[in-house]
């Protein structure tokens, strides 16, 4: 089925819910205004979406990587933080963002089937964006894996 949903943030929400079919089971992200991030199922499908989530550093309130990695594993769809660039990070530590190799790592190890490389540094290019999907699409080559990976962009649709 197609749902189409206007999310409107309330607030975090600590326990697992419904909408409709879709159950939605929150969890704390990384970030020094804390906050949550969700995974949405349906009928044996999932999403997850985790932004503003620093994967190499725990903020008061959120949790390891390898709690997300558990969050996250056979998902088929992830949307993470890919913020920074590896040599931009040391300057940004704790600033709840997360670096794009660490991100393409979790989407590798949680196996999920599609990862899409989200909150990008608004001072990117779309060529420099291209290079790093690019980076991202060898690594993956490299490993043998069959992960999807892709920079989200503006009116995107997804189907699961």
């Amino acid at each position: 089925s197609r749902i189409n949903a206007e999310m409107k943030y309330l607030g975090a929400f600590t326990t697992e819910f419904e909408i409709g079919p879709v159950t939605v089971t929150p969890i704390p992200i990384s970030h020094p205004d804390q906050g949550s991030g969700y995974k949405f199922t349906e009928d044996g499908k999932s999403f997850v979406f985790l932004t503003d989530n620093e994967l190499g550093f725990v903020h008061p309130g959120g949790l390891t990587y390898s709690d997300y990695l558990e969050f996250c594993t056979g998902a088929d769809l992830l949307i993470h933080d890919a913020e920074y660039l590896p040599e931009e990070y040391p300057s940004t530590l704790k600033w709840g963002h997360s670096v794009f190799t660490e991100t393409l790592d979790l989407a590798l190890e949680a196996e999920v089937k599609r990862f899409g490389l989200f909150h990008i540094n608004q001072e990117r290019t779309d060529q420099q964006m291209d290079k790093i999907v690019e980076i991202c699409k060898q690594t993956i080559a490299d490993k043998g894996s069959p992960l999807e990976c892709f920079a989200v962009g503006c009116d995107m649709t997804f189907s699961l």
